[in-house]
């Protein structure tokens, strides 16, 4: 039996009897190797010799390195797949977060909030039903928050939204420290008095100041964490995926869960950072990637949060069935995945060697088998070995090379199923990411969106609006935008601009010049005429409010008590670097990866690829762009002399936000490009599949045999030619090399080698007829011929033939059939041929023999 290495080096091996697929390669390969072992013991009581062990070694070594790449390429795929899980659950959290800071600065500066928490703080105020009205028109603008609420410093609850629980007052921990912070927010998940009975709420409070610094309350907005988190999600569970994402706190609590039925919230996991690790939990193997926050403008979210997703063992290498194969395969061109396989890093080395070195050892045999059939040949011929069985040794001799064949075969599949295990998983990250930029994109924008109505509902950006007389007025609009801006540092800048259209105030001293100008873009008109609580957005197109370049702005308009628009708010978005952090969150870890953000006409909005900037044209196909906008793309594409792996996906919207394509009426995509390798341009020649009964030689019937005179042919190819000479004549087929070319030589004459001690001639077959080789010279064989003065010599020839049985009246001499051909060859066999029809051509050995001669 082999003594091959094993197969699978640990950590590997614990996971391997969940990866089924590895384990019936395993078990296929390992009953081929039992068939040998029974095939090598009939040869050798046959008195049939082939060199088979150093060839069944080979193929033990192939099988440990190629179950070995199985497993790993396998596990890989798996833990890339729930690493971007976790790393995307905490990210898209995070981002989410960090816009609540900002809301809860803008929303304690509301000069009507501060006038009521006064009054209250004086003595009380009669209008808390319309203060309540206040709060929930914010809210209605912004479904992520459960509630506001405004507390008194003695812990009175003077206002929140009727939905909330009623609570009177409140002596929690939390509002002394909010009251006691100068910090813009204080965040908290915490169990707290405000919602009692619940475990935690996640708040964001601040101090609500008079204008004088008396602290009037506490202003709280908590967030509705379990339908963002639901949210998220969602939209990272894949269906049939047995994965469970988890958030985690700093005590490594379970806050939130996707299956609250494998792992509930309130469970404690002590799983380490980081990827892959195999993690116990509630009796049961877990397959875990843990991964902390990577920040957004310097905000890192809560102290210590994670995410954690854990996928059982028992099922983390579930594998697809029919149609999942047919998914599989689609976008992958094969004529691409060769050039991956030929020249790319996404296969490791050893991956790339497997089906060459499948096919050296298949050559081998080959080999081996072809000279055993010579040596059968002559044995009969001669009836050196009375005890030997012709016909018996060439169907022994067939099946071993079927074995052998059979053995590449499932080297040949499994390689074919690494192949499109990796490339499907690089399509399948470039369209996770893909998706992912467009999610996080369409996000920010909701916030874009919302933001210019809230502020459009700020009591003092209207009341200076309508006091047209007031003093100082530009300064003290100028003022509140500059400290609106301030709190939302993704805008570039912020303008409001009256009825007529006219700028009346920047948030930026250096933008003063535009105040008193007319703004004429059909966004400033279209936001005037708006008469609810709605916004505009312009055309993602260049601007002199943005330095010339392109961005979106974002605008509301501001009514006055009759209802009509006194004016409008416009926020310039900062869209450079703010869209190209968005791309690159949603970048992959592969060397050289790149993101775009285009619309329908393949006109690059955004990237991180210095090569494709804003305003060219990306040059994708215009199908992957449609696909892509349909509900999402992914296949591979030869661009600029590259493959790239590229995944897209189409804008769908956040919420009450329904993405690029309405208001702004465009249509955006975001697109991962990862090039794979260089697109040589190569295209593989199909390899000829020897048919191994042809290969092991022809076995006739004995009174086919009695019946006529037969000779043995020993053939071989020699470019597309199939070329044979008589078996008698063969002495073996060994491998070319070591040859030393001769001065003044014929150019027939490949030189001279050293073979069983005596110096042999090798004849250029391939010369002498005039054909060019397919294949590299130092892989073709020498076929050792000896002729009738017992001398040997030497024929260059690129891979064996078989060894047929052929009737001497169906030999034709080549002069009945040709004129003028080359005088090396001999005859035609009329009744035998090569696969598709080759004709079997023999050649004139004494005549090679004198040429070399006269030659040399």
């Amino acid at each position: 039996m082999s003594t091959a290495p094993s197969e699978v080096t640990h950590p590997l091996r614990r996971m391997l009897p969940h990866m089924l697929h590895v384990t019936e390669n395993r078990e296929t390969l390992k009953s081929l190797e039992s068939v040998w072992d029974v095939l090598n013991l009939l040869g050798q009581l046959s008195g049939t010799t082939t060199e088979m062990g150093d060839t069944k070694s080979a193929f033990a070594s192939l099988t440990a390195s190629l179950l070995h790449n199985l497993a790993l390429t396998t596990y890989n795929k798996r833990v890339q797949e729930i690493a971007a899980q976790a790393q995307v659950a905490i990210d898209i959290l995070v981002r989410n977060l960090y816009e609540r800071t900002a809301d809860i600065g803008f929303l304690a500066m509301d000069d009507t909030l501060r006038d009521f928490a006064a009054a209250e703080l004086a003595g009380g105020s009669p209008h808390r039903a319309e203060m309540v009205e206040r709060l929930q028109s914010y809210v209605r603008l912004y479904s992520v928050y459960r509630d506001v609420i405004l507390v008194s410093p003695s812990g009175q609850v003077l206002a929140r939204l009727p939905d909330g629980p009623q609570v009177e007052s409140i002596q929690d921990p939390l509002l002394d420290e909010v009251l006691a912070s100068s910090a813009p927010y204080t965040e908290a998940a915490v169990r707290n008095d405000l919602f009692p009975g619940e475990s935690r709420n996640l708040l964001y409070g601040t101090r609500v100041l008079h204008e004088d610094g008396t602290v009037l309350g506490a202003l709280f907005l908590c967030f509705d964490f379990e339908n963002e988190t639901n949210r998220i999600f969602q939209g990272l569970c894949r269906d049939g995926d047995w994965s469970v994402i988890t958030l985690l706190d700093d005590e490594n609590r379970v806050i939130a869960s996707s299956d609250p039925w494998q792992v509930a919230p309130g469970a404690v996991i002590a799983a380490p950072y980081g990827d892959g690790h195999l993690t116990r939990f509630a009796g049961a193997s877990y397959l875990t990637a843990r991964h902390a926050a990577q920040g957004f403008q310097g905000y890192m979210g809560p102290a210590g949060w994670s995410a954690l997703v854990l996928v059982p063992l028992a099922m983390a290498f579930e594998q697809g069935g029919d149609d999942d194969d047919a998914e599989a395969a689609a976008g992958t061109d094969a004529a691409l995945v060769r050039a991956i396989l030929r020249n790319g890093t996404t296969f490791s080395p050893t991956l790339q060697a497997i089906p060459a070195q499948a096919d050296a050892i298949q050559k081998e045999l080959n080999r081996s088998v072809w000279n055993a059939n010579v040596r059968q040949s002559a044995a009969q011929k001669v009836a050196v070995n009375a005890a030997l069985n012709p016909a018996f040794s060439k169907v022994l001799l067939a099946e071993i090379v079927r074995t052998g064949t059979r053995m590449k075969e499932v080297f040949t599949r499994s390689i074919n199923d690494l192949q499109t295990m990796t490339v499907r998983s690089q399509l399948d990250d470039c369209q996770f990411h893909a998706a992912l930029a467009m999610n996080i994109l369409d996000r920010n924008l909701y916030e874009r969106a919302n933001d210019c109505r809230w502020w459009a509902l700020d009591p003092l950006l209207r009341g200076l609006l309508a006091a047209t007389d007031a003093p100082e007025r530009e300064a003290q609009l100028g003022a509140r935008l500059a400290a609106i801006n301030a709190l939302y540092s993704v805008y570039d800048s912020l303008l409001l601009f009256d009825a007529a259209g006219v700028v009346l105030a920047t948030s930026r001293p250096e933008l003063a010049p535009l105040v008193g100008r007319q703004l004429d873009a059909g966004w400033c008109a279209r936001a005037l005429a708006v008469q609810d609580d709605s916004y505009v957005v312009s055309a993602f197109a260049a601007t002199d409010l943005y330095g010339g370049r392109p961005t979106y702005i974002y605008s509301a308009p501001l009514h006055n008590d009759g209802g009509k628009a006194s004016g409008g708010i416009a926020a310039v978005f900062d869209s450079a670097p703010q869209l190209e952090a968005v791309l690159s969150a949603g970048l992959p870890r592969s060397a050289g990866a790149f993101a775009l953000f285009i619309d329908a006409d393949d006109n690059v909005v955004a990237s991180t690829d210095a090569n494709r900037a804003a305003g060219h044209k990306a040059g994708l196909p215009a199908e992957l762009r449609a696909a892509a906008l349909e509900g999402g793309a992914a296949q591979l594409i030869a661009l600029d002399g590259q493959v790239l792996a590229v995944g897209g996906r189409g804008s769908s919207g956040y919420r009450e936000y329904r993405g690029t394509e309405g208001r702004a009426g465009q249509r955006l995509l975001a697109l991962v490009c990862v090039p794979l390798c260089a697109n040589d341009g190569q295209h593989d020649e199909v390899a000829v599949i020897e048919d191994a009964a042809f290969v092991a030689g022809t076995v006739r019937p004995a009174s086919a045999a009695a019946a006529q005179d037969t000779i043995d042919i020993a053939s071989f190819y020699v470019g597309s030619y199939l070329l044979g000479v008589p078996a008698a004549a063969v002495v073996e087929a060994i491998p070319f090399g070591g040859v030393v070319r001769l001065p003044n030589a014929s150019d027939k004459l490949c030189g001279a080698t050293i073979y069983q001690g005596s110096t042999m001639l090798l004849y250029d077959l391939h010369r002498a007829l005039g054909v060019p080789a397919r294949g590299k010279r130092e892989d073709m064989l020498t076929v050792v011929l000896q002729g009738a003065g017992g001398r040997k010599f030497g024929i260059l020839v690129e891979r064996l033939g078989g060894i047929p049985v052929v009737p001497v009246a169906d030999i034709a001499p080549v002069s009945n059939v040709f004129v003028g051909i080359t005088p090396i060859l001999a005859s035609v066999v009329k009744s035998h041929g090569g696969p598709g029809g080759t004709a079997l051509t023999l050649l004139a050995v004494e005549k090679i023999a004198e040429m070399l001669n006269q030659a040399a």
